[in-house]
């Protein structure tokens, strides 16, 4: 265990705990499990970690077991995160994974791995977990474009599903959002982006000529993916798009993705107060170590990503061992 110097961050760690169990989500900000998995191991020697919260202040969070009801982790390539994961499971630490598997390719996602091999991966984690529904497969956002048409989507989302069978049972996701630096990033393709919301996205919505937004092609097409992951023995989920209320509505972090580690974990988590990020979000409250401006896959939809240089600039400048990300 890394000691810690007495005083003030002792007083801060001593508020963490008293706050009772938590969970720490690592993270929707960046793929820790991918491009962090050092950090991560040195920050669960030392019992904590530090972030920046989304108006910049600081946080703090314990990550010492007792402290914990589990963890909920974000990515699109787990492998270099394995040896971490048999830890956590040899410890009894609950895991669940949102795990993105979308399949765009470059231009759009330039470093993200192939599709083949995130669905090797994704197997490979589904088994070191206790049941398929503790991972769930992420295919958000979607783009519709002249690139990416409604049957682009219905085979590349097919040809995952299939490759899924029996390692997930829910798949969770969304329209893309109009959110200004994403709709900068994809100027170029002509994409179609979600109905606007004047209070959400008041930029866009004041922007001349003005955002193209989906139409009834995305009702079709988000029923015709239904079907196909109803005939792979999943769930289709829509998360945060009330405007598409025929569908079930996602929860990314709520009792049922922690269902498998047993009734008692379920209820705590049951019993974590509600967070939504946004509206429509049904989860409950996480506290999230990642940052912004620390993930390097390049993915053109990102909206916590200001800029690629950026966000390499702190790639490469990161400490494995400091006690926050950046």
């Amino acid at each position: 265990m890394i000691p810690e110097k007495p005083g003030k961050r002792q007083r801060s760690m001593g508020r963490c705990q008293r706050m009772g169990r938590v969970i720490v989500s690592a993270s929707r900000r960046t793929d820790i499990p991918r491009y962090y998995a050092r950090w991560f191991g040195e920050r669960r020697k030392a019992g904590f970690a530090e972030y920046r919260n989304v108006f910049g202040g600081k946080g703090r969070v314990s990550l010492r077991n007792e402290d914990l009801v589990g963890f909920l982790f974000w990515t699109r390539y787990a492998h270099p995160f394995q040896a971490h994961l048999r830890q956590l499971r040899s410890e009894g630490v609950p895991c669940v994974f949102q795990y993105t598997i979308t399949g765009y390719g470059p231009p759009i996602e330039p470093h993200v791995v192939s599709r083949e091999r995130a669905i090797d991966d994704f197997r490979r984690t589904s088994r070191e977990l206790p049941d398929p529904s503790a991972i769930e497969w992420r295919y958000d956002p979607i783009l519709l474009s002249e690139r990416f048409p409604p049957a682009w989507h219905v085979e590349n989302f097919g040809g995952i599903a299939e490759g899924l069978r029996g390692a997930t049972r829910v798949v969770n996701t969304s329209i893309v959002e109009p959110y200004l630096k994403t709709v900068r990033r994809l100027s170029g393709e002509a994409v179609r982006f979600r109905r606007i919301d004047p209070q959400r996205h008041r930029t866009v919505s004041r922007r001349d000529p003005p955002v193209a937004q989906v139409g009834g092609a995305a009702v079709a097409l988000l029923g015709t993916l239904a079907a196909i992951a109803r005939d792979h023995d999943m769930v289709l989920r829509v998360c945060s798009n009330p405007e598409y209320a025929a569908f079930p509505p996602a929860r990314c972090c709520g009792a049922e993705i922690f269902a498998p580690y047993g009734a008692a974990v379920a209820r705590e988590v049951q019993g974590l107060p509600a967070a939504p990020s946004r509206s429509g979000c049904r989860c409950v409250r996480v506290h999230d170590i990642g940052m912004d401006n620390t993930c390097v896959a390049g993915c053109a939809y990102c909206y916590v990503v200001t800029s690629q240089a950026r966000a390499i600039a702190n790639f490469r400048r990161h400490d494995p061992t400091a006690p926050s990300l950046r």
